[in-house]
């Protein structure tokens, strides 16, 4: 049985379309009567659906406020408590649901960041988790590269939450709104060039708001967003899942303060040389995060909650940031580089824009001891890359 039971008017089908897309890439499954074999009687399996979902999401418009079994449907969700209505044309829907809020999508164009299409996923997240969420958010693969040398995620020291999305894993720090690092698998012999159209950066939909950074943090400051896995890197594979990564590469969770010469210069040109490495060598895995420390510049950091609960300093912007790229070598060997870009010191200095990714090379024994990491034993044993 589907998660999601979709109402709605054949002449809407077209509108039905991208909302049935954007569920089904957090993971939802839904029944939109697609699935009904030729010959079979279409009411019994449509009543059975309807009884077993968890959620029903009603698109009113002009056509389905006439529509005697969408309203019969949206009946039915009401009951459940489970009534979730979509406005495809203003202010249409029938006054005997007039106490359900609905969300209005008649202007809507496929954004995701639209403070509507947010609100209601978190909607959906509380009435239903997506029962797919292991076929879009599968995570980091350790075996990527070689099923017979695993490649772990790195310890970290301090609390952590573990979120999965579709080519990486973030391993997030909840204390700092930021990740610890971002892990992630890059096959570069299936890139995938997708279109930047509608991707913009917001919340992770299934996550609380007040454990991810946004928008308003860095808005007329020196800091851009900048993507911790880059969009590119985990654009790859059949295109559905290429467009399912590029999305998800925008969640507030890949996102770090970056200085905007750092994200623009030099964090660019480092994410150049990396896919350059992933289509010579073909698969390639990647970690890339922060260093914390205490004197971090705090930034915009009050968060407010219920009956004037403020919660102050809560978020501070990372004085560098690291990289650690693993591919296979020859011999049955893995290959590592690691790198370390000081963004306070690089600013000072005057960094140009042409540099020298080697510049900014370390061992893994001096990136653990300077970011607080501990990696996986293969990685200490590797070649040079």
């Amino acid at each position: 049985m589907a998660d999601i039971f979709l109402s709605y008017t054949h002449v809407d089908r077209p509108r039905a379309r991208p909302i049935v897309d954007l569920l089904e890439e957090q993971g939802w499954t839904v029944w939109w009567d697609r699935g009904i074999e030729p010959g079979m009687p279409w009411r019994p399996e449509l009543d059975i659906e309807l009884a077993n979902c968890r959620a029903v999401v009603v698109l009113w418009s002009q056509t389905s406020t006439a529509s005697e079994w969408v309203c019969h449907e949206a009946r039915a969700g009401l009951k459940k408590g489970a009534l979730v209505p979509i406005l495809l044309d203003d202010d249409e829907f029938p006054t005997e649901f007039a106490a359900v809020q609905a969300t209005d999508l008649s202007r809507w164009n496929g954004e995701t960041d639209r403070t509507e299409v947010e609100a209601l996923l978190r909607r959906l997240a509380r009435l239903v988790p997506p029962s797919r969420i292991d076929t879009v958010r599968p995570g980091f693969d350790p075996d990527f590269l070689d099923e017979t040398r695993p490649i772990s995620l790195p310890g970290v020291n301090g609390a952590v939450a573990v979120l999965r999305y579709l080519h990486f894993t973030v391993v997030m720090n909840p204390a700092r709104r930021l990740a610890h690092y971002v892990a992630y698998n890059c096959d570069g012999s299936q890139f995938v060039d997708e279109p930047r159209g509608a991707d913009k950066w917001s919340p992770d939909p299934l996550l609380p708001p007040s454990l991810q950074m946004n928008l308003p943090l860095l808005r007329q400051s020196p800091y851009d967003r900048g993507h911790l896995m880059a969009r590119a890197t985990g654009c790859w594979g059949e295109p559905r899942a290429a467009s399912i990564s590029a999305r998800q590469a925008f969640y507030w969770p890949n996102v770090v303060p970056q200085h905007h010469r750092l994200n623009r210069d030099w964090w660019h040109a480092l994410e150049q040389w990396e896919r350059a490495m992933a289509q010579s060598r073909g698969r390639l895995t990647g970690f890339s995060g922060p260093v914390f420390s205490d004197d971090d510049e705090a930034f915009r950091g009050d968060v407010e909650f219920e009956h004037g609960l403020i919660a102050r300093d809560t978020f501070r912007v990372p004085r560098a940031y690291w990289k650690v790229v693993v591919v296979a070598a020859p011999r049955g060997r893995l290959a590592v580089a690691a790198y370390l870009m000081d963004q306070v010191a690089m600013v000072a200095q005057n960094v140009g824009r042409g540099i020298e990714i080697g510049d900014y090379r370390v061992t893994l024994a001096d990136l653990e001891r300077i970011a607080q990491l501990r990696f996986a034993a293969s990685l200490h044993e590797a070649a040079a890359l």
